[in-house]
């Protein structure tokens, strides 16, 4: 064998790359798989939802809290499937009262007697939404 039969480094005559359309159905499967990744992970993402508003009147005359719901914001989300008010009183380091109110709506008032007219006191109150999202509407020292 002399030197013209060996190769000079180029590639072999039997060397064939992927066909162009061998190449074009490996795109396109790719393609469906990355898409089908990406469905499926967003599927699982939820769009914002606007966010409730509740508007709260509260006062305290003696022992009795008063709490009157003045507004729900955007008015589909009333009435409210459950709000929760607790009564603190730092004094003894325990919720003296506990109420749940189902369905509470516009207009509600809801009067609690704390048996305390402690100035160590505070009120929690807390709304559990339609989509079971909860929300921290009021928490202060009365």
């Amino acid at each position: 064998m002399n030197n013209r039969d060996k190769k000079q480094g180029g590639p072999d005559k039997n060397d064939a790359g992927v066909s162009p359309v061998v190449g074009v159905i490996l795109m396109v499967a790719i393609t469906v798989i990355m898409a089908a990744i990406v469905a499926s992970w967003s599927s699982g993402i939820r769009a914002p939802t606007t966010p409730t508003t509740v508007g709260l009147d509260i006062e305290r005359i003696g022992t009795n809290i008063t709490t009157v719901i003045t507004s729900i914001d955007p008015p589909s989300s009333a009435p409210i499937p459950l709000l929760n008010i607790s009564y603190q009183n730092w004094s003894q380091g325990l919720y003296v009262n506990y109420t749940n109110i189902t369905y509470a709506n516009v207009g509600d008032n809801i009067e609690i007697n704390t048996s305390s007219s402690s100035n160590l006191s505070r009120i929690i109150i807390v709304a559990t939404y339609k989509d079971g999202s909860k929300k921290v509407l009021y928490n202060r020292q009365i």
